[in-house]
């Protein structure tokens, strides 16, 4: 928010007179006998406006910033991406996430001819090769797709190219599955040389890069959803004013519209202990104290915890 500017300070005497006027009591002109006296000016609805707007666009310019996060990462993954196709002389490479709770699968990142037309495809659950790399985090080298029995042809269909050979490998957190990195096709005119065993270990050592990639992008989503949401709500506590509208109230209606998002239980679980800190600390200095009191007394208890010392109670 923009700082409103001082006006400028006047010289001080050398020595302080009694009783010194003020520059508006000044350059006021004596008022005539018997002539009513002026009233100041009522604050015009104008000036509350202007504050508000001010305000608006502080925020309209932090929201600008937030949408930020998402936009490196995605730019990072596709860098990656080329070097690894490049590395394994692919013609076409993209990374998978999961679609929702159900199983399914979307295109997050793709490169290559058809990589436009890629982001409107979505893959049924358990369907395709990168179904079943991703239900069960193994792998898979298939040198006829044609001919294997997981491959799923929609995809081809739909974007017109002819997929030969393919190698999928998962992209795997802390032993979790969240996408597949998949290779298509060598670079070149067909027939396609197929992949490589020695080539898996390359494609694995890319996976790893690029799963902490995308789960950083997927948390900074989540983030970015749920500041517009904040903002969103607390425009509306500024409209409800004097309704009786409450913070606990706001923080309801966040963890309602957390229930609904499509994204990892664990990153949906910050989210939602990140909603009801905030909620508690926007009651008062005595409960921001205790928010970190008790966060402070958490962090020590999980640390003891890790060395394997005796933990005993939080408090």
């Amino acid at each position: 928010m923009n700082k409103k500017s001082r006006p400028p300070l006047t010289s001080s005497a050398t020595k302080k007179p009694p009783a010194k006027k003020s520059a508006s009591a000044k350059n006021t002109v004596p008022a005539k006998k018997g002539a009513p006296a002026k009233k100041s000016a009522p604050r015009r609805p104008s000036d509350t406006q202007s504050s508000f707007e001010t305000q608006l666009r502080a925020a309209i310019a932090t929201v600008d910033v937030a949408y930020t996060l998402t936009t490196p990462l995605v730019r990072s993954l596709e860098n990656l991406l080329r070097l690894a196709a490049r590395t394994l002389n692919s013609a076409e490479a993209s990374v998978l996430v999961r679609d929702g709770e159900g199983g399914g699968l979307k295109f997050m990142v793709a490169i290559g001819a058809v990589a436009h037309q890629l982001a409107q495809v979505r893959i049924p659950p358990g369907k395709g090769i990168a179904g079943f790399v991703f239900a069960s985090g193994q792998p898979m080298v298939v040198a006829d797709a044609k001919g294997e029995r997981t491959f799923y042809p929609e995809v081809d269909r739909v974007t017109g190219y002819s997929t030969q050979t393919i190698l999928a490998t998962p992209l795997l957190i802390n032993g979790e599955t969240v996408g597949v990195l998949e290779f298509v096709n060598r670079r070149g005119q067909p027939p396609h040389e197929p992949f490589a065993p020695h080539e898996m270990d390359w494609a694995a050592r890319f996976a790893d890069s690029i799963a902490a990639l995308v789960e950083a992008h997927e948390t900074a989503g989540l983030i970015e959803t749920l500041f517009t949401r904040t903002l969103e709500n607390a425009r509306r506590e500024g409209v409800a004013k004097g309704r009786g509208r409450t913070h606990r109230d706001a923080s309801g209606e966040l963890q309602s519209w957390l229930k609904t998002v499509q994204a990892a239980p664990e990153h949906c679980d910050l989210l939602s202990l990140a909603i009801s800190l905030q909620a508690i600390a926007a009651r008062g200095e005595a409960e921001r104290h205790l928010c970190r009191d008790m966060l402070e007394a958490i962090a020590r208890w999980t640390d003891r915890r890790r060395t394997g010392e005796s933990v005993g109670y939080l408090f």
